[in-house]
């Protein structure tokens, strides 16, 4: 018996047991099985840009939130808010997303009505809950992939 006729009985057997075998991939072995991925990722990369209002400055937190979100750190346009206000707030940026239930309020009264309405606000829970709290991990991961989705497309421009 051949390696490949093993392994196809080998997974003739697990089926019958109701085992579904899943492979890894990985990026070294098959280049062009990751091309797709990439190109998602490029196309999610050219997304339009999103404000992020954080009570903290940018930081590693922007990096994990630039992958989730599949664009460039550039994309992100990082607010902090001072004295409760949003000095350099963004009207134009295609999603809002909004780190911790406080600053919505901050949001809103910053934000015209008519952008609070073309705009994609998404509001979850500041950075200091993520660490060691994994419903409030899942509920980011949760909140963002709506928002991924949305910037899928949209084109980005660095102005």
């Amino acid at each position: 018996m051949s390696a490949v006729a093993l392994s196809a009985l080998r997974l003739r057997q697990l089926d019958a047991m109701g085992v579904v075998a899943y492979r890894l991939r990985s990026r070294a072995a098959d280049p062009a099985a990751s091309a797709p991925v990439e190109a998602e990722t490029a196309t999610a990369g050219a997304g339009a840009r999103v404000a992020v209002i954080c009570e903290q400055p940018a930081g590693t937190v922007a990096a994990l939130i630039a992958g989730a979100l599949g664009v460039p750190e550039a994309a992100l346009h990082w607010q902090v808010p001072r004295d409760g206000r949003l000095p350099e707030l963004d009207e134009n940026a295609a999603a809002f997303l909004v780190l911790g239930q406080p600053l919505a309020r901050v949001l809103g009264a910053g934000l015209p009505t008519a952008a609070q309405q073309a705009a994609t606000i998404v509001v979850t829970a500041a950075p200091a809950q993520w660490r060691g709290n994994a419903m409030a991990k899942r509920l980011l991961w949760q909140a963002l992939r709506p928002l991924r989705r949305h910037l899928r497309g949209q084109t980005w421009s660095p102005s």
